[in-house]
């Protein structure tokens, strides 16, 4: 990403986030009451044999669950990847992408929830019978609003039984306060990050020296996000 394409993307998002603080809550709140939704508590959001189950999060929610929980910073949030199979097909995407430098390392940009080996959420329970979650009243805002989300200034929805289930006008609007609050947060969190960013540079043999460190059983990251750059090793 070249000095001026980052200019560019910064600008687009602080356009987007000066029109993002005019959208009301009422409206949001009103189409989120029409369309319905019910938690039901199943958990398969945080499961990943249910589909794609990263969960994006900021440093400051980090910080928040870190500060409660006495948990090291690795042990809540992991690199922001692609969503692969195989770190073998992790390798292949972050290559095709130019995301890995001279010296082998991924870079990738912001956080997502830690998961463990099967790739469920580090914070709900092994027993898949039990879907309660350990920082429930810590989670993401991400977590908070599922399957709800804004983009291009409009309201999106994942899939999720939940939905189409009757909903009273108070719990629609404590929804869409939330989910416009999460809106502006990410916002303001990429473009921070963007304004961090100061690039790298990548090599002929980038993607030999990231499949060496592979076969010895690790990979190295570099995190761009909010409050500069973070380096990282993952045991494979």
């Amino acid at each position: 990403m070249n000095d001026n394409l980052k200019e560019i993307l910064i600008n687009e998002l602080v356009a987007e986030l000066v029109a993002a603080k005019e959208i009301s809550v009422q409206q949001i709140a009103d189409e989120i009451h029409n369309i319905g939704f019910k938690c039901l508590m199943c958990g398969k959001c945080c499961r990943r044999e249910c589909g794609d189950n990263r969960v994006a999060i900021t440093a400051t929610e980090i910080h928040t669950i870190k500060d409660n929980c006495n948990l090291r910073w690795e042990e809540i949030a992991d690199p922001f990847v692609a969503e692969s199979e195989t770190p073998e097909e992790e390798c292949e995407i972050n290559a095709a992408d130019g995301l890995i430098d001279e010296d082998g390392n991924i870079h990738t940009f912001g956080w997502m929830l830690h998961r463990k080996e099967n790739n469920d959420c580090s914070f709900i329970p092994d027993d898949t019978t039990d879907h309660k979650c350990r920082i429930y009243n810590l989670r993401p805002l991400l977590c908070s609003t599922y399957p709800f989300y804004m983009e291009g200034l409009k309201l999106n929805i994942s899939e999720c039984e939940g939905i189409g289930r009757a909903m009273d006008k108070q719990e629609s609007y404590e929804l869409a306060e939330l989910l416009l609050k999460r809106y502006i947060v990410e916002l303001e969190d990429t473009i921070l990050t963007y304004k961090n960013y100061n690039g790298f540079k990548t090599g002929e043999n980038s993607k030999i020296i990231a499949d060496s460190c592979l076969k010895q059983g690790y990979l190295n990251y570099i995190v761009h996000y909010s409050e500069g750059t973070y380096r990282i090793t993952k045991n494979i």
